[in-house]
């Protein structure tokens, strides 16, 4: 046919599985790409080079005649010398070759920008090299063997072009690498594929390691990406490493004991080691690495090697002092936009020389297999996951904060200050921390006091010398100090009654950062620019290495004092928060790490015991630190004295003084965990005289905990306390033992007040964000904090719960448990959701809540009524809750079936797939009936099979045949979801639920206090009301009985649980759920949701997917081509069409990396139309994207619901796709999706990256 004269009719037209809508085939080659210093310049392969004389070699993508040319430069010919070649492309992005050019597929409107597939395989993504040929040739043959292409101008302007292609003409990466193979050249051809402009991915490293290693030594290999710069310049630098270990090279750099790197003569120039002086900043010496290099064993000489390879793989691009660049653009660029992709850049290429950097000290530790050439070794991958702290010093001190990470608030000594003084030594600090080198005591760091005036607490009754905040926890066996001096260390022991041969002690350090001692003083290590401020960058540091940091910090010292006269600077407090330094004469005697002074008092006969639990400083303990605590106090001996320290002694010590109470609790009296109150109240009010909180106390802290009804007073008169915050609420619920472990915690928190009051401390940073008139960013720092205090409240009332159940039974008899509170933890995916959202969005769990802004009238009744509600205490059904009807005025009802008792059926045509509100008994019996299910009488037709799966993520029972609903008495209407509960646990919360009923009905002579919603034509707005209703025990039924009940009654059905709602994050382990719940052998399949409408349509449509696997599941039939050809109506161009049809850029991107992805998109859409019944999941995203647009940037709190709501929306449009793919590529009886996904991380990375705003 003719060509079309606009390129843009033919792109629209696109409709292949790779080179589809907004898409183009750009030309890899355009003018500048070829840098005109390489040397030497070879037709057809720009930017080739060589990494010094090694036998490593990089390019840019080359033509195919470019790739024979170096080939044919290196000898790796038949009629050359024969030398082997090891070709790796390092592309991750589609490209094809058309008469012998490269093209890269590209978003149309993002032309210059690379496709990210980042975990991408070289299978998958050749897959969908060979799928865009298909493409390419499918699309040629409709415009005369022509494909439309896409060059770029030298002034930057894009012009498209038709390129005539053939069958012959047209190859894929891997068709024209087994081309010349058989031709004769000797080119082995291998794909790791990285994202640009990032850093590999660790599985990258070890692909990387396994491809180079297996090559002969005097392989010559060469990389490509597009430019031949980053990603390019990258492999070469790695696999120069690697050939430094194989030749044992690399070695020689790394001495037996650590490097401490060269020590700076008195007259030599100062400021260019200045933490931001140029120099410094070319050395790649920013705050990130110089924490790298102190954490890690080796770090020194580690970075000293990666800066060797980077120099001599350096002739197109310099890693390292490309970041300088970057940098310098970021503080010179006026343009904003500029400024931030700058910025970006910054971030991803520091990632890189970090990565870099762990990488070569990987290959030292772990490294000897390449010159053993054994198999059994542990991966990067591995050698990384062990080391959780490298993440998070990257997290910390560049994902975080990356303009805090480009170093620009320099200081800088006058040279006055650089003079030396008459005894030889300089006089500032600044001076001295810029001439440190050692491997932990490095460039710009210094060691401060870890005493200041001030540290000890004026209101504790007790003082220690040398134990700042020393006090005991009254009926315990459980003390709490700040860091002490070694004196102050035996005067704690003898403190608590222990000499030599007496009492045992066990001491628990929970310093994270590395501390020292010094004349028998604790000095901490801190960075110059910041000496107030701990480094919190070592979170997931366990005790071997931050006390392997400690023994290096100490050979720092030594070796540093050396130089001064055997001495070494330090620097010290003022009351008024001044700086200043000092000279402390050392030797080897005086200088020792904390463990070496608590194995000296064990040397010299104190029966003490140590031990180091790192905790990051103001962060709740991890679950295993838990673990490790409750093994230390188990394991202890029942007289033994436990010692708790941090630097103040105050969040993390108290954290601990807490836990060892819970513990010794547990050991002393068992379970029930209820009981242990009792243990402690009698004189819990004079004890906590001390708290100093926002809590008073009053008579009734006797028989109760303070905090069950604890209010605070706000700045709108009205109260607000630690259950008005509705995720304690959850939590204390979901357990079975989840009141009477709260008490107990509660008790024990109160007990373990003298210092901090865990709880107060989350109402106290509550109370300054709610103060409008503070600055933002006190408001800012007080949220933070305040969420971190919540979190650990959470997780205290979690570990309170698991100390009370069964499972440490064993624990405690034998000494051992087979379930760890971290395995206990995992198996709970509610509380791991409930603790993530704390940290998502911490304001709503702050935010004064409406019904505490003014006064109002109760809606609730009568005071008779709210007074039994306040007084039930039930382990679900607790003080405040109700038992609300679930029908409500103005519910969804289908205009199309109607079924008394059974609100809003839908079904879905064409499929046996159905949907309702939640019944009422009869209403479940109709709607059963009306399905066929009913089993007939003997001889009769066989029923129907139905399975019935219930999505409520809420606790629901059924009385008088009426189902009702948990809810707070305060907010009648809000529901009480635990997202990400699973459907075992809500049936457990269901069943305690009941029994709290059936408690309160005996109690009351067989009638119960119930609420429903009502109408009130008067107001025209709806309220709650109480009311009363005779109830029989055997009327009261979970849903789980009601429908085992339906089943005894010949109902053929099955019945399962799983929740699934709008609010959940969509997970492959759910579509799972839903798919294993197919049965050949089902007629019909039915779901109970809360409104019948919304996030039960997600559910139906996996169904619907499932039943006809084979089938084009589209509503309407794709349009043929030859329609498209002749279309010339206007495009449908429009953003908000587009986003209708689902056409975001990430799902865009998705189906172009799916297998069968446009027709996977196209049959999830066709089954969204038949759903809409039940919630269209295409408009819902549409809503949330609008709701967004129109929301000031002000709105945070509302911005980041919508957005959440929106993205959660979109995943699961996505895995609709995904597992429409999954279902073309196998079956469920073969793999499951969720390992389908696992084994597809470039979806993970497109599904975790999913954004509504783009």
């Amino acid at each position: 046919m003719s060509i079309p004269k606009e390129p843009e009719q033919v792109m629209k037209l696109r409709d292949g599985s790779v080179l589809g809508k907004k898409t183009i085939l750009k030309s890899d080659h355009f003018p500048g790409c070829q840098n005109k210093r390489m040397s030497p310049q070879i037709d057809g392969a720009p930017n080739y080079r060589q990494a010094d004389s090694l036998r490593v070699h990089g390019v840019a993508i080359p033509t195919a005649a470019g790739i024979r040319n170096v080939l044919r430069h290196i000898g790796a010919h038949k009629d050359g010398k024969q030398v082997q070649v090891l070709w790796i492309s390092l592309r991750e992005e589609p490209v094809v070759y058309i008469n012998g050019r490269p093209f890269v597929l590209r978003d149309v409107e993002k032309p210059f920008t690379n496709l990210e597939y980042t975990g991408i395989n070289r299978v998958r993504v050749e897959q969908m090299e060979a799928r865009l040929k298909e493409d390419i040739l499918m699309e040629a043959s409709r415009y005369g063997n022509k494909i439309l292409v896409t060059d770029e101008l030298p002034d930057g302007q894009m012009v498209d072009q038709w390129e005539p292609v053939s069958t012959d003409s047209l190859k894929t990466l891997l068709e024209v690498y087994e081309e010349l193979q058989a031709e004769g050249y000797l080119v082995d051809y291998e794909r790791v594929p990285v994202t640009d402009e990032k850093s590999p991915k660790e599985t990258d490293f070890d692909t990387l390691i396994r491809k180079i290693s297996q090559a002969d030594i005097n392989t010559e290999i060469i990389f490509n990406c597009q430019m031949g710069r980053g990603r390019t310049t990258t492999g070469m630098v790695i696999a120069t490493l690697v050939y430094f270990k194989r030749t044992g090279a690399s070695d020689q750099g790394f001495p037996r004991n650590n490097s401490f790197g060269r020590i700076f003569k008195a007259g030599e120039n100062i400021t260019i080691n200045l933490p931001n002086s140029e120099e410094a900043i070319r050395r790649g010496e920013y705050a990130v690495v110089r924490s790298l290099i102190r954490v890690l064993e080796g770090g020194v000489e580690g970075k000293r090697q990666v800066d060797k390879v980077i120099d001599k793989c350096a002739s197109m691009q310099n890693l390292r002092e490309a970041i300088a660049t970057y940098r310098s653009s970021i503080l010179r660029q006026p343009d904003e936009k500029k400024r931030e992709a700058a910025l970006s850049f910054f971030v991803e290429y520091l990632e890189r020389y970090y990565f870099l950097i762990c990488f070569a000290v990987y290959l030292h530790s772990e490294g000897a297999f390449l010159q053993s050439g054994s198999l059994g070794h542990v991966s990067f991958t591995d050698w990384m996951r062990a080391r959780p702290e490298l993440y998070s010093i990257l997290r910390r001190l560049l994902r975080r904060d990356p303009m805090g990470a480009l170093g620009y608030a320099a200081m800088k000594p006058s040279l006055a200050k650089i003079a030396e003084s008459t005894d030889g030594r300089p006089h500032e600090m600044s001076v001295v921390a810029a001439l440190r080198s050692g491997a932990v005591l490095g460039s710009q760091t210094v060691l401060k006091s870890d005493h200041s005036p001030g540290c000890q607490i004026s209101s504790l009754p007790e003082r220690v010398e040398g134990a700042p905040n020393f006090r005991e926890v009254p009926g315990f066996p459980v003390y709490g100090v700040a860091n002490p001096t070694i004196d102050g260390i035996r005067s704690v022991i003898e403190r608590v009654g222990s000499s030599r041969g007496g009492r045992p002690v066990f001491w628990h350090n929970m310093r994270e950062e590395p501390v020292i001692y010094i004349n028998g003083k604790p000095f901490v290590l801190r960075e110059v620019e910041r000496p107030y401020k701990n480094m919190l960058e070592y979170t997931g540091i366990d005790r071997d290495r931050v006390e392997g940091m400690e023994a290096r910090l100490k050979e720092d010292i030594l070796r540093e004092a050396k130089r001064y006269d055997g001495a070494i600077m330090v620097i010290h407090e003022t009351k008024d928060g001044q700086i200043f330094d000092l000279w402390e004469h050392v030797n080897a005697d005086s200088v020792q790490t904390p463990l070496e002074v608590y194995k000296c008092l064990e040397a010299d006969g104190f029966p003490i015991k140590y031990a180091r639990v790192p905790i990051t400083d103001g962060k709740a303990p991890k679950s295993s630190d838990f673990d490790m605590l409750t093994s230390n106090i188990a394991s202890a001996s029942k007289d033994t004295a436990f010692v708790f320290n941090c630097q103040m002694g105050r969040g993390r010590t108290t954290t601990g003084t807490v836990i060892a109470c819970l513990v010794k609790l547990r050991i002393n009296y068992g379970r029930p965990i209820k009981v242990l109150y009792d243990v402690l109240t009698h004189e819990i009010v004079d004890e906590d005289s001390s708290s100093g909180g926002e809590e008073t106390g009053s008579n009734n802290a006797e028989t109760r905990p303070r905090s069950e009804g604890q209010r605070t007073e706000d700045e709108h008169g009205r109260a607000f306390g630690m259950d008005d915050i509705l995720l304690l609420w959850k939590i204390t619920r979901l357990f079975d033992n989840g009141v009477e472990s709260r008490e107990a915690l509660d008790a024990v928190i109160d007990r373990c007040s003298a210092l901090q009051n865990i709880r107060e401390a989350v109402l106290q940073y509550r109370k300054v964000f709610n103060q409008q008139h503070v600055e933002p960013r006190v408001r800012s720092a007080a949220l933070k904090r305040g969420a971190e205090y919540l979190e650990r409240y959470f997780r205290l009332i979690a570990f309170a719960a698991y100390l009370g159940s069964e499972t440490l039974d064993e624990f405690f008899v034998k000494g051992e448990s087979k379930m760890t509170f971290k395995n206990w933890l995992h198996q709970r995916p509610e509380v791991q959701a409930m603790k993530w959202s704390i940290r998502l969005r911490p304001g709503r769990f702050f935010t004064i809540p409406e019904e505490l802004r003014a006064q109002h009238e109760s809606q609730h009744g009568d005071a008779v009524m709210e007074s039994i509600v306040n007084e039930r205490s039930g382990s679900v059904l607790g003080k405040g809750s109700i038992l609300k009807m679930y029908f409500f005025p103005g519910q969804r009802t289908s205009s199309r079936m109607q079924i008394n008792g059974a609100p809003h059926v839908h079904k879905v045509d064409r499929y046996p797939v159905y949907s309702m509100a939640t019944p009422t008994i009869s209403g479940a019996k109709k709607m059963l009936a009306y399905l066929g299910t009913k089993v007939k009488e003997e001889g009769g037709d066989s029923a129907a099979r139905i399975v019935v799966t219930d999505l409520r993520e809420e606790a629901v029972v059924y009385i008088n045949g009426t189902p009702f609903v948990l809810r707070e008495l305060s907010k009648p209407v809000d529901t009480l979801k635990h997202v990400g509960i699973t459907g075992a646990v809500v049936e457990s919360i269901e069943t305690r639920l009941k029994e709290d009923i059936l408690s309160e009905v005996r109690e009351t002579g067989g009638r119960m206090l119930l609420h429903r919603e009502e109408y009130s034509p008067a107001s025209n707005e709806s309220r709650v009301i109480g009311y009363w209703e005779n109830i029989q025990p055997d009327n009261v039924k979970t849903p789980a009985e009601v429908y085992a009940a339906l089943k005894n009654e010949n109902y053929n059905i099955s019945y399962r649980r799983i929740p699934l709602t709008r609010e959940r994050d969509a997970l492959a382990s759910d579509v799972d759920a839903i798919q294993y719940c197919k049965d050949d052998s089902a007629g019909s399949y039915l779901f109970v949701s809360h409104t019948g409408f919304g996030g039960v349509s997600y559910a139906m449509a996996i169904t619907c997917l499932l039943l006809q696997p084979g089938q084009k599941l589209t509503a309407t039939p794709n349009t043929n081509s030859s329609a498209l050809e002749e279309d010339d109506s206007p495009s449908r161009a429009c953003d908000e069409e587009a986003l209708s049809m689902g056409d975001y850029r990430d799902i865009l991107s998705l189906i172009r990396v799916l297998s069968h992805g446009p027709q996977s998109k196209s049959d999830v859409d066709g089954i969204v139309e038949l759903c809409a019944g039940a919630g269209h999941l295409r408009e819902d995203i549409v809503h949330y994207t609008k709701e967004l647009n129109k929301l000031p940037i002000t709105k945070d709190e509302t911005r980041s619901y919508i957005m959440d709501m929106g993205v959660k929306a979109l995943r699961r449009y996505f895995y609709l796709i995904t597992f429409r793919s999954y279902l073309y590529c196998t079956s469920p009886e073969e793999m499951k999706f969720l390992d389908w996904m696992r084994s597809r991380p470039e979806l993970g990375h497109l599904c975790h990256n999913l954004r509504i705003d783009k």
